[in-house]
């Protein structure tokens, strides 16, 4: 679990396993069973019911909370080993091969909960089955290495369980780190980004405020009061632009350019680059990543940054869209068109509600529920890509999204939208 994302939980991967698991579980106690007055038919059905109700839970999508996807695994491998424990029962195999079947659910536990909640799963329905052979067999003192043997077995069902838990610790500890590193690099980007926006957007105010307020200090002042005031005012209006200036820096975002980028840069390895680190922070077992290159684009004379943020950005939302179905696909298409070159994340993920597509470029603003994002991905990602000239854009229908990233082939001018450009409304009205 990272960040509150279960991965594993509601997996079809998992339903699989989980299925075969109690097929083999029946086919031992079917063969455990010959030459018995012992039919196999009524567990076999009530295990086909078990798998059918867990595969509508698994593929019907609905449990897309986190903490209801965990609670219904463990559900489900409580009821796998409460089956595996009847049948051994039905069939009077209380220590055979029949039991072994709990081992599986409760690997499955110990992934999703901890070692002890796995180790307990296991040593519960080992501890019953000792239990009926101290009862119903020759007690321990009838043959004593009976008691040592029961706990040898507890001991060895207990291990594996265990054993997956704590491995597991390393590799979980690995992957929350890699998320931590790259959401903290991605909402440090946003954030600085957006605070960029808005100085900018009140220097240029107080730019505006201050030469209004030069322009009435020069007209005739026939009232002295007035013209105190007149300059009082441009002196708060002069001191707030330099404050903000020395907030924004010798540098703005989006009025400064940045250096150039020494060498040309790699498209596709940069694509390849950003999967991999998305992978491995954010992917989990049930999403598939495909990349195709439809045509090469040459290399790329840009800003490395701006288009890394933005693809990581896109991926992430793509990523956790499908891991909150419990799986998907994410496809990524690199392609030239003209002078630019064209990178087309699409995803199986669920889509975009009408209700969302209004409002998906919104800073703050998040389609996913519950999402631990800033909800400035998307509008921050379309602003890195508009600085070096090129554009995002998000298309949405029928459960599947694709996010349309365009790189101009060599560095553009920046591209300023009209709802963002603080001259807009004065535009307006001069063409009124």
């Amino acid at each position: 679990m990272i960040f509150g994302y279960t991965w594993r939980a509601m997996n079809p991967a998992l339903w699989a396993l989980r299925a075969v698991n109690l097929l083999l579980v029946l086919a031992a106690a079917f063969l455990g069973a010959r030459g018995k007055a012992v039919s196999v038919a009524v567990p076999a059905l009530a295990a086909a019911a078990a798998v059918a109700a867990s595969a509508a839970a698994v593929f019907s999508g609905k449990f897309r909370d986190a903490k209801a996807r965990r609670l219904a695994l463990g559900a489900f491998c409580g009821a796998d080993i409460l089956l595996v424990m009847w049948v051994a029962q039905w069939t009077q195999q209380w220590a055979g091969v029949v039991d072994l079947g709990v081992l599986a659910p409760a690997v499955v536990l110990a992934l999703e909960f901890g070692p002890a909640a796995g180790a307990l799963a296991s040593v519960v329905p080992a501890a019953f089955t000792a239990f009926l052979l101290a009862t119903l067999g020759p007690g321990p003192g009838e043959n004593p290495e009976l008691l040592w043997t029961l706990g040898v077995r507890g001991l060895l069902f207990a291990l594996p369980p265990a054993a997956a838990g704590l491995a597991l610790a390393p590799a979980r500890a690995r992957s929350a780190a890699v998320a931590r590193g790259t959401l903290a690099r991605l909402r440090a980007a946003q954030i600085g980004e957006y605070l960029s926006y808005a100085l900018f957007q009140l220097r240029d105010y107080a730019i505006t405020i201050s030469s209004v307020a030069e322009a009435i200090a020069l007209a005739p002042k026939d009232d002295p009061r007035q013209a105190e005031r007149v300059e009082r005012l441009r002196k708060a209006a002069g001191e707030l632009g330099v404050k903000l200036s020395r907030v924004l820096g010798d540098q703005s975002a989006l009025t400064t350019a940045r250096p150039p980028t020494p060498a040309a840069l790699d498209l596709a390895a940069l694509v390849s680059s950003c999967i991999d680190e998305c992978r491995e922070a954010f992917a989990p077992d049930g999403v598939q990543v495909s990349v195709l290159v439809q045509s090469a684009p040459p290399p790329v004379h840009s800003e490395r940054r701006s288009i890394e943020l933005a693809l990581l950005a896109v991926l992430q939302n793509s990523f956790e869209a499908c891991a909150a179905r419990g799986g998907g696909a994410v496809t990524v298409l690199l392609r030239r068109e003209g002078a630019n070159a064209e990178i087309e994340v699409s995803d199986d993920g669920g889509g975009v509600s009408e209700t969302d597509k209004a409002t998906m470029f919104e800073p703050f603003v998040s389609a996913r529920r519950g999402s631990h994002g800033l909800g400035l991905g998307l509008s921050m990602s379309r602003r890195f890509l508009e600085r070096i000239g090129g554009g995002l854009r998000i298309k949405s229908k029928g459960g599947y999204t694709a996010a349309l990233l365009v790189v101009p082939l060599e560095r553009e001018l920046p591209k300023i939208r009209l709802e963002d450009s603080t001259w807009a409304g004065r535009r307006a009205e001069q063409r009124s």
